[in-house]
């Protein structure tokens, strides 16, 4: 990483160096015009004032969603190379109907759109479909794939200039967002001010649960020397340190069914939920994360326009999942002193002693290299005054390799007994407190021995090829305008896996080999409110040390003696596919303009071929092991209409209604005909199989909605929406028996895995409603001209008729907070501007089939963050930015009954630095 770090730093400087001889040829700025809507906009007011900062920010977002046909909302940087928030997702939840998924540091990760998940947004980079990094999830691993949802968190915000969220269909706009389509846009040279700019902004991150400071950096330059040439740069790097420490107590399921032991406990007991994995998580991930644009821009004739765009990520992840846990699910006998609970008719242990359980401290390490890769080319041309042609094409990649290492270590008494002392816990609020007599978890690192090892690499690459033309034909009528257009796609995803294990070798015990004593060490460990039985620290899992005591020789050489390798070879076929998809789409809208009302009405034709590959592998780990390759063909096509009404009844009043059928197809690694699992011992482990006769998502939305421009940078708006979604992928739980290598010694072993598997069927709906209010304080008194706020409120529900009686889901789907809320207030005097903007959304199911195939909720969560700009002079600004300023945390709950999961602590962090330009 040090190497990636000096290269940026060069590359900054030598922008900065050849940047600052040309100010004195700088001509004098005019007006920078605002970004353009990139959905079809009605004619723009003219504005007499410009306003920078923060307040020029809102007026820009309030113009394009003034003046867009449809219903969308959007944010501006303040300046190129100013987001508003340093994490474009943490932008968007401003957007009311967008909450966040956040990852396992808080870190905004994917967004949700009126109640769906990541997969139904479609999210464009310059026109072109943003491709998926198959990320794992809550762990950010190798787990799962294949998902469409876009991933932000390897783009720095400084790339941006815009980002406008659709929320009603056009038939100009692509297909694949049931929800919506996020338009992101890098600076374009013809749109910035004359001459040569640079910008340059240095920040520290200071992170108060680490007591550091890392870099963060970003250098953007323009340069147009005449209204028909320009070119813009900008690079952006970010070294940063996260962590967050978890108490967890995992999912609660029946004590007979964590337990396959001899159980000798009464039938009572035996039915009580019980909390199966009590544990301390420590994460911590080093990323490094760099990405460059490049554009141009060229009027070489009053008639032709020529722009190219590219757009270049790299992110460098070294991630720790440090899980010192008691594992109560393989335990065998009867508990004791318990306490029994009725919570919702369900009997629950909320209080035991248990014995015989394992007690274990392993790591799970992640180390990801991520390259994106986007680049895209039009011509517009306006051969008359009537007509204008725009042909386009697109390439985007996103290739992500994973190495994932899993180191675990069991506790044994001074003889080598595996599995000795007693676990106790108690349910105290949203905390699981437990204990061991065995081990504190800090002081005897040396009754830890060799448990297993796993090592599972994966490589993901996704990329798509597209081209499309539009045309468009305007009229002096009230049939404004006719536009038609062609786009084809080809998007190929791939992943290949493997899978091998480390065991003791056959006849030797555990404690003749090094003990976590001599690979192991301590890392601090805290959380709020966890109670006097927390330790302030962790036994920890050193990879290197591991890997250069049990490996001497690598992965691919002889292990230390007394261990032995097993490669789980079904794991390659059975985790690895091929899935190609190629689209053609046409559509034809109209643009109806009579008086102050504004129709645009057309359809979308879009056909799909997909074609499929895979394994399927039969008596897995077995002598009679069969892996056979398969591939399944499929097609077909969708009619996508659609109207969207605007019409302006008053000079400041805005009413409109659309409808709209949109789609999103199944996640390409849901299509996979692939199988993956993890046993830990007999009594089982969970597991996931594709299914490739996956048919998209479709759904018949309806939304009518106004707004009352008030005043220049005023709105007071209200939307409602109605989705009706046919064929809603449900997931289906089943169990299956599978032969697998036991965690603690690597022997085969059956037993029940619990699997889940994608199916179509389901109709759902969802309906809610979006209240927005914004404005400035000083429409009430000049003494507060300088102040202001902005608040919305959205309102979701959704039902479907899922197969299971009770489904969680059929009280909400998963990611769908029926309660969300922002609330920003600003102070800006065009010198200083400052603002606390707070989201929230409530509690929502965050994964329908968590361990075991539980349900997970995440509970309400609010966060505070604070935002300031100083300019010193007109070219230089100091700003600070401290996000979750009062310490939110994160907390989950298990199944239906709300039981306590897990609490997070999140990390307080302060941005500060300066800004330049010339």
């Amino acid at each position: 990483m040090n190497k990636m770090r000096f290269s940026c730093g060069c590359a900054m400087a030598a922008i900065a160096t050849v940047a600052l001889p040309a100010h004195a040829q700088s001509s004098p700025r005019p007006k920078e015009a605002p970004p353009a809507s990139t959905v079809p906009v009605a004619d723009e007011q003219t504005a007499d004032i410009v306003v920078t900062g923060f307040r020029g920010s809102l007026e820009r977002s309030l113009n394009i969603k003034r003046n867009a046909t449809g219903i969308a909302d959007a944010i501006t940087a303040e300046d190129i190379g100013k987001f508003p928030d340093l994490n474009i997702s943490e932008s968007l939840q401003r957007i009311p109907g967008v909450t966040l998924d956040r990852n396992s540091f808080g870190e905004g990760r994917q967004i949700n759109l009126r109640g769906l998940g990541p997969t139904f947004t479609l999210v464009e980079i310059n026109g072109v479909a943003g491709t998926s990094n198959n990320d794992g999830g809550r762990f950010g691993g190798s787990g799962g794939g294949g998902g469409r949802g876009f991933s932000f968190e390897i783009l720095p915000a400084e790339l941006f200039t815009s980002a406008v969220v659709n929320k009603t269909s056009l038939p100009s706009l692509t297909e694949g967002g049931l929800a919506g389509v996020v338009q992101l846009e890098t600076p374009r040279p013809l749109s910035q001010k004359d001459g040569f700019h640079v910008t340059a902004s240095a920040l520290g991150n200071y992170s108060e649960i680490n007591k550091q400071v890392d870099p963060r950096g970003a250098v953007s330059l323009s340069y147009k020397p005449s209204d028909s040439f320009g070119l813009t740069a900008s690079i952006a790097y970010a070294d940063t340190t996260f962590r967050s420490d978890t108490i967890e107590g995992g999912s609660w399921r029946a004590f007979s069914n964590s337990n396959t032991g001899p159980i000798r406990a009464t039938p009572e007991v035996r039915a009580a939920l019980v909390a199966n994995g009590p544990r301390y998580y420590y994460f911590r991930d080093q990323r490094e994360t760099f990405g460059t644009t490049l554009a141009l821009q060229a009027r070489p004739t009053d008639t032709v326009e020529l722009t190219v765009d590219g757009l270049y990520g790299k992110l460098k992840s070294d991630r720790t999942a440090l899980r010192d846990d008691f594992a109560i699910e393989g335990g065998a006998n009867a508990p004791t002193n318990i306490t029994i609970e009725t919570i919702g008719g369900t009997n629950v242990i909320t209080r035991g002693d248990f014995t015989n359980i394992q007690q274990r401290v392993g790591a799970n390490f992640y180390k990801t290299d991520e390259t994106f890769l986007q680049f895209s080319g039009n011509v517009k041309w306006t051969p008359t005054d009537q007509w204008t042609i725009t042909p386009m094409v697109g390439y985007s990649s996103r290739k992500t390799d994973r190495t994932f290492d899993l180191y675990s270590f069991r506790l044994a008494d001074n003889a080598g007994v595996f599995d000795t002392g007693t676990v106790s816990y108690a349910t105290r609020g949203d905390f699981l407190d437990f204990r061991s007599t065995g081990t504190n978890l800090t002081s005897n690192p040396q009754n830890f021995l060799l448990n297993t090892f796993a090592f599972r690499p994966t490589k993901d690459k996704d990329q798509e090829f597209s081209t499309k033309l539009d045309v468009q034909r305007t009229f002096e009528s009230a049939l404004k305008s006719v536009q038609f257009g062609v786009r084809y796609s080809d998007r190929n995803v791939t992943r290949t896996a493997t899978d091998t294990r480390l065991n003791t070798a056959a006849g030797v015990r555990a404690i003749t080999l090094p003990t976590l004593a001599t690979v192991g060490g301590l890392v601090p460990f805290h959380v709020s409110g966890g109670g006097a039985s927390v330790p302030t620290q962790l036994i920890s899992v050193n990879q290197d040390l591991v890997r250069s005591t049990y490996l001497p020789n690598g992965l691919n050489g002889a292990p230390l003696a007394g261990t032995a390798f097993r490669v789980i070879s079904s794991a390659t076929p059975a985790q690895s596919y091929d899935v190609t998809e190629k689209t053609f789409a046409a559509y034809a809208q109209a643009q109806f303009d009579i008086g102050n009302f504004n129709l645009v009405t057309g359809v979308r034709f879009i056909n799909t071929e997909q074609s499929i590959s895979g394994f399927q592998v039969a008596n897995a780990n077995l002598a009679s092991e069969r892996v056979t390759p398969v591939t399944f063909n499929s097609s077909y096509s969708f009619f996508l209409p659609s109207m969207t009404a605007r019409w302006e009844v008053a000079r400041d009043v805005v009413l409109r209604a659309a409808y709209g059928r949109t789609i999103t197809r199944a996640n390409l690694g849901d299509l996979a005909p692939s199988e993956s699992y993890n046993g830990i011992d007999e009594s089982g482990g969970r597991g996931s199989r594709g299914n490739p006769a996956l048919t998209p998502f479709s759904a018949d939305n309806f939304d009518i909605g106004g707004e009352w421009y008030f005043s220049r940078d005023s709105v007071l708006g209200v939307n409602l929406f109605y989705k009706d979604i046919k064929n809603f992928i449900d997931t289906t739980t089943f169990v299956e028996t599978r032969t697998y290598p036991r965690q603690a010694d690597g022997v085969l072993v059956s037993g029940p895995i619990t699997f889940t598997q994608p199916v179509n069927g389901v109709s759902a709906n969802i309906k809610g409603f979006e209240v927005t209010l914004q404005s400035r304080l000083g429409l009430i008194t000049a003494a507060l001209k300088d102040f202001g706020f902005v608040a919305n409120y959205s309102y979701t529900d959704s039902s479907a008729n899922f197969a299971l009686a009770n489904d969680v889901r059929s009280q909400g789907l998963p990611g769908l907070s029926k309660n969300s809320y922002n609330l920003v207030g600003y102070y800006d005097n065009g010198k200083l501007d400052m603002r606390f903007s707070y989201s929230y959304r409530a509690r929502y199911l965050a994964q329908f089939a968590d361990d075991f195939g539980i349900p997970r909720f995440t509970d309400p969560y609010g966060q505070l963050d604070f935002s300031a700009n100083y300019n010193i002079t007109d070219n230089f600004s100091v700003q600070a930015q401290v996000n979750n300023l009062t310490k939110s945390q994160a907390v989950n709950k298990s199944s239906a009954l709300y039981l306590p999961y897990g609490v997070a602590e999140l990390d307080r962090r302060v941005f500060f630095g300066g800004r330049m330009k010339f």
